[in-house]
């Protein structure tokens, strides 16, 4: 293994030496012709390689963004037109034939379609230009990046504008698509056990193993009261979570669409509700409560953490319109997604908005078993077939360009895809006889997400941005703004579909929420409510929720808001989604889960500054953003701590008194209780927040202590959810429906929280605390809780000592030598894999941690605010890592002239091989920035290696 500084000088150097020899060549150079272009622009770089790119009209603008894209990263343009469109076996080959049947039968290329077809003149007129931009690039480059040569490709199809609205869709459907079918036959499955079991297995489900209500109680707007629950309201949580029982066709239906999509890289991760999703982190504070009396915004999105990253820095300068805006884009799509112009900054997180319905439908169907038609109440309704073909690229047999036609996919499996109107025109996923599964999506239509974000860019103020928003129409967002007048606000984004029976009584419909597999015969009026009010700029075809009842505030009374994929509003803090009231009548329903303790670290810290009048910086903001102090262990492991001195006492019950004597027991649940919750890394070769990338620092005594403990409680954490909730959910026959690792978890500290009204019973009245036989009766309750707690803490030391741990611990009972690095760790991960992965086979200087442990090792963990989350039931060597995270790091300052900081994880460049393919992954380990120049000439000076373009 190379020194840390050797291995990150090396990147440097060849930076340093790449832009002094462009440098070079750019002084002589002759300005490029290009026929497309109206008018001269330029494409400029600097240390960064950031493209600064000028024109003098829009169209000019989007041309020369299409062409650096490209130049940059077209590999991962290509892959994710292809991803979103179902094509993508014309470049992997025959194993991607599946996933594109089913991507195709979705229709996300449909929708793009719609939405070219629904555009205005001049957006086409942008799309194009961009495109062509792309087309320049193509025919003008000398060969493709290195990933087509393994692939065998020479050749490739011209960039299409709807190759950039499909790339849009396929972002908005990561974030804001939701498949009902999971929970289905969870559900399913509980009341079945539930029958067998002499439990109500609803109330199992909802009220004990997957609540709604998150684990901590930080909302955006009002603050929540943080009150204890009562015994009515329990009862009523209980109450709440009855529900007629699932019918079997239902549930045949539903497991056989989840097997077909269960390892779909797109569609799969929507079958969980928490678990592998976006995720991001914003927060806003005006001038009252910084130093400047200023606002700052910081705001850090949480995507796939593959190379090459998903953003790419650019900045964008154009004369007529007046356009300078700064941030990051998707390679791919024209505009900034987020960032700043000279007025104001904006940020987004996901906003987990429920535009998604799955219905049963009942199918007419012809001779060879296609529907023709829906059945709803006694009407007949005509369907639409499109005709699919596919095309498989035939890899490893040396003939470059080989593709041919797969005539294998059979009408009723994907070659003809059937669509329903009333669903707004969403397909039919699943058909077994004359029922079947159809999908509505805000999505599936003509949207304008594109165009909202062109709007965003070029606004000057909070009505024009705010205007710009009513053109998000899928995809929600929660909207974070600032700008140079000291204005500060938080709006959500994106419309609601109303659901008929939601909105005509106080109930579901039948009793089948909308997170559940819908009826959609009519009878229980779980229908879209039709168009009656359509709402400024509203794209979706049926009543959405009015923008006025959207969460948002404008310049908030507590000086800050703060959003992490909390609930906004508080409307699930009851564990009922369904019981908030819209003004009018009707309920008011925005989605059924949330995340919940990155909010609450933010949240808590924020409020922390403000009460002890603390002004706050931008590097307040930057610390903030590299918190790794996990917020749920601060909130649960005093149940252990306190277990340990209830077992102290004198006369406790002989199992339990036997573990409070056990020597290691004593000591890890000592270094928890002194622990101060961060999650350093305790290792040399580990990357920590202010680290220098290039010479990484040893470890202090203090940091190595935090890194035992983030250890400890993350093994103890896996063992007390293993030893309660999976334990009691097997012994009543769902070992195979566990909840995932959030939920389970989320499940384990409501019945601690509430042990003293629940006494360890669920609201099902199932015990969650009762011992394995061997161990035999608990006198108490108290005594049986306690047991487990710190039988899970031996439980998860024997495991740390055992062989399975050995490449990370050497089989030690030594705790100081359970270091969080050797566990927490991450490696980069490319479609490809090979060389183009790091840490690899790379010039780059970055390694794995060792040959049993892949990957480099990082400081964070569970649901940390510098997210860095991992398994909460993790028990293996390599299970505590994490491959999603902060998709770039942002903090700006409204400054007369803003001041800007930003980072992204890997660097501009996609191509392997070239310095700036991983120019900032060492400075984004460690937390570090990077300047971002707002105002034009700073970033012209910035941006020294020009290169010119003219007619």
């Amino acid at each position: 293994m190379l020194p840390n500084r050797v291995r990150g000088g090396r990147g440097r150097r060849l930076l340093a030496l790449a832009l002094a020899a462009a440098l070079c060549s750019a002084a002589w150079a002759e300005p490029i012709k290009v026929p497309e272009l109206l008018a001269p622009g330029s494409v400029a770089v600097g240390a960064e390689g950031i493209p600064l790119i000028k024109a003098q009209n829009e169209h000019d603008l989007a041309f020369l963004q299409g062409y650096a894209h490209a130049r940059d990263r077209f590999f991962q343009m290509d892959y994710s037109r292809r991803g979103a469109s179902g094509t993508i076996a014309e470049l992997l080959g025959q194993p991607a034939l599946a996933n594109d049947v089913q991507t195709r039968t979705l229709g996300l290329r449909r929708a793009a379609w719609a939405t070219w077809q629904a555009a205005s003149a001049d957006t086409r007129a942008w799309l194009k230009a961009y495109a062509d931009g792309v087309n320049y690039w193509l025919r003008s480059t000398p060969s493709l990046p290195p990933e087509y040569q393994a692939l065998e490709i020479s050749q490739v199809e011209p960039w299409s504008p709807v190759d950039s609205i499909v790339i849009g869709k396929a972002l908005a459907f990561q974030l804001s698509f939701d498949l009902d079918i999971q929970a289905t036959l969870e559900v399913g499955g509980y009341q079945q056990a539930g029958q067998a079991g002499g439990f109500d297995g609803a109330a199992l489900y909802f009220g004990d193993t997957h609540r709604f209500a998150p684990p901590d109680n930080r909302v955006t707007i009002p603050p929540a009261s943080g009150a204890a629950l009562s015994a009515s309201e329990l009862k009523a949580q209980a109450e709440a979570a009855r529900l007629p029982a699932i019918d079997a066709t239902t549930l045949e239906l539903a497991r056989a669409y989840r097997d077909k999509i269960a390892d779909h890289p797109l569609i799969s991760p929507h079958l969980k509700r928490r678990e592998d999703r976006a995720g991001s982190n914003e927060w806003v504070v005006d001038g009252s409560m910084t130093v400047s009396g200023k606002p700052i915004l910081a705001n850090d999105p949480h995507l796939s953490l593959a190379l090459p990253s998903v953003f790419v820095e650019q900045h964008l300068s154009s004369t007529s319109p007046a356009i300078n805006v700064t941030g990051v884009t998707v390679a791919g799509a024209p505009g900034v997604i987020q960032g700043c112009n000279d007025r104001l900054c904006w940020g987004t997180t996901t906003n987990p908005l429920d535009v998604t319905d799955v219905f049963q439908e009942t199918l007419v169907l012809n001779s060879y078993g296609l529907p023709y038609a829906t059945r709803h109440g006694t009407v007949e309704e005509p369907v639409e077939w499109v005709f699919q073909n596919f095309y498989v690229n035939k890899t490893g047999d040396g003939v470059a360009n080989n593709l041919s036609r797969d005539n294998s996919i059979g009408y009723t499996n994907g070659a003809v895809t059937v669509l329903v109107p009333r669903r707004n025109r969403g397909p039919i996923v699943q058909i077994s006889g004359s029922s079947g599964l159809s999908v509505a999506y805000t999505g599936w239509g003509a949207t304008s997400e594109l165009e909202s974000f062109r709007r965003i860019n070029r606004a000057q103020n909070l009505a024009e941005f705010q205007d710009a928003l009513t053109y998000f129409d899928v995809g929600s967002q929660n909207f974070a703004y600032a700008d140079v007048d000291g204005n500060i606000a938080y709006f959500t984004s994106a419309e609601a579909p109303l659901r008929t029976d939601l909105q005509t009584q106080n109930a579901p419909g039948g009793g089948r929420p909308p997170w559940l597999v819908r009826d959609g015969s009519g009878a229980l009026k779980h229908d879209w409510l039709p168009l009656q009010n359509r709402q400024p700029n509203q794209a979706v075809p049926f009543e959405v929720l009015p923008v006025s009842e959207m969460p948002q505030v404008i310049n908030p009374a507590a000086g800050y808001f703060a959003n992490a994929n909390n609930d906004p509003v508080g409307t699930t803090l009851d564990n009922n989604p369904l019981n908030q009231l819209r003004p009018g009548g009707g309920l008011y329903y925005l989605n059924f889960n949330y995340s919940a303790y990155r909010q609450g670290r933010i949240a808590r810290t924020l409020e922390g500054y403000k009460a002890t009048g603390q002004k706050l910086t931008v590097a307040d903001m930057q610390k903030l953003q590299a918190n790794n102090r996990l917020m749920d262990a601060a909130l649960v492991s005093p149940h252990l701590t306190n277990a340990l001195g209830r077992a102290k006492a004198a006369g406790a019950w002989a199992p339990l008194a036997a573990l409070a004597a056990d020597a290691q027991v004593n000591e890890a649940v000592a270094r928890i209780g002194a622990w101060d919750f961060s999650t350093p890394t305790g290792v040399p070769e580990g990357y920590d927040p202010g680290d220098n990338p290039a010479a990484l620092a040893a470890p202090s005594q203090a940091e190595i202590d935090n890194s035992v403990a983030a250890s400890l409680f993350a093994i103890w954490r896996s063992y007390a959810i293993r030893n309660t909730v999976d334990a009691t959910l097997t012994k009543v026959g769902l070992g195979s429906a566990l909840p995932d690792s959030s939920d389970g978890y989320a499940s384990l500290k409501f019945l601690l929280d509430n042990f003293g009204q629940l006494r360890g019973k669920g609201l099902s009245g199932v015990n969650f605390f009762a011992l394995p036989a061997a161990v035999g009766a608990a006198p108490t309750p108290e005594d049986a809780r306690d047991y487990l707690l710190l039988k899970s803490m031996k439980d998860g030391l024997d495991r740390f000592a055992s062989s399975e741990f050995a490449p990370a611990f050497s089989g030690s009972t030594n705790q100081a030598d359970y270091r969080w690095g050797k566990l927490h760790r991450i490696v980069f991960a490319h479609p490809l894999s090979g060389p183009f992965s790091l840490p690899g086979a790379n010039p780059y200087g970055f390694v794995n941690y060792s040959a049993a442990l892949p990957g480099v090792p990082r400081s964070g963990g569970f649901d940390a605010v510098d997210a860095s989350s991992h398994n909460a039931r993790a028990n293996t060597v390599n299970g505590f890592m994490y491959s999603s995270g902060p998709a770039r790091r942002f903090v700006g300052e409204m400054l007369p002239t803003i001041a800007a900081t930003e980072i992204i994880p890997g660097g501009q460049s996609a191509v392997l091989g070239s310095p700036l393919y991983a120019s900032q992954l060492g400075r984004w380990l460690t937390n570090n920035y990077h300047a971002l120049p707002v105002n034009l000439a700073a970033a012209t000076a910035a941006s020294p290696t020009v290169t010119e373009f003219a007619p």
